[in-house]
């Protein structure tokens, strides 16, 4: 997938003081994954779908 822009700094013009992007996306468990070693140990871990990768330009993977 490619990400492109006429203008550069088209993504900067939202209007607010701060970029909202840094806030709005952020690594959010959506679930829960569980295992058993053979020693019996157990691990339960959250599992996220997606990350901010960069946000010069906004970029999510």
């Amino acid at each position: 997938m490619q990400y492109s822009l006429k203008n550069p700094n088209e993504h900067r013009n939202h209007g607010l003081a701060h970029n909202p992007f840094k806030a709005l996306v952020a690594p959010r468990p959506i679930g829960w994954i569980s295992s058993i070693s053979k020693a019996g140990v157990l691990n339960l871990a959250p599992y996220s779908f997606f990350n901010a990768v960069c946000d010069a330009p906004p970029t999510v993977m």
